[in-house]
């Protein structure tokens, strides 16, 4: 931290020793490390608002930023990066007209296939169908008349 050398080190010990004597001496560096270490707690307190300060501005343009973003439209700034002059968007809306068309023609062909075959079901149930002979339907019973089952008249 304060790069002193080993020689250096050993001259301050030895004018403390000389100056205050071997008996304050003790007492003498827990005060300087009490005083170091508020010193230094001091310092990486000073240090961490600076920290928060720059976090805060870095934070504030990061906003500006974010809030500038979201005011252009997305897909226009896309489509000024990867088809600048349209040419891209002139082929796929050809190309998107021309599938519209072939879908519509597809779905017409099936509904016509789709009446002419149940037109054809119709016509083909149409002709299984026995012809009813008036013949075969009988008349109903008169009431006045007898039951011929049991042969009386009523």
């Amino acid at each position: 931290m304060f790069d002193f050398a080993w020689s250096e080190i050993g001259l301050i010990a030895f004018v403390s020793v000389m100056v205050m004597g071997p008996k304050q001496l003790p007492e003498t560096m827990r005060t300087v490390a009490k005083v170091m270490r508020r010193v230094k707690n001091l310092g990486s307190e000073f240090q961490g608002h600076i920290n928060d300060m720059v976090r805060e501005a870095e934070l504030d343009e990061v906003r500006q930023k974010v809030q500038q973003i979201s005011r252009t439209s997305l897909s226009s700034e896309m489509a000024k990066v990867v088809d600048p002059d349209g040419q891209i968007e002139q082929a796929l809306s050809g190309t998107t007209k021309s599938a519209e068309d072939t879908l519509a023609e597809t779905a017409a062909m099936e509904a016509t296939e789709a009446a002419e075959a149940a037109s054809a079901e119709a016509a083909r149930a149409a002709s299984e169908t026995p012809p009813v002979e008036t013949a075969q339907i009988a008349a109903p019973a008169s009431p006045v008349a007898g039951n011929p089952a049991t042969g009386t008249n009523a």
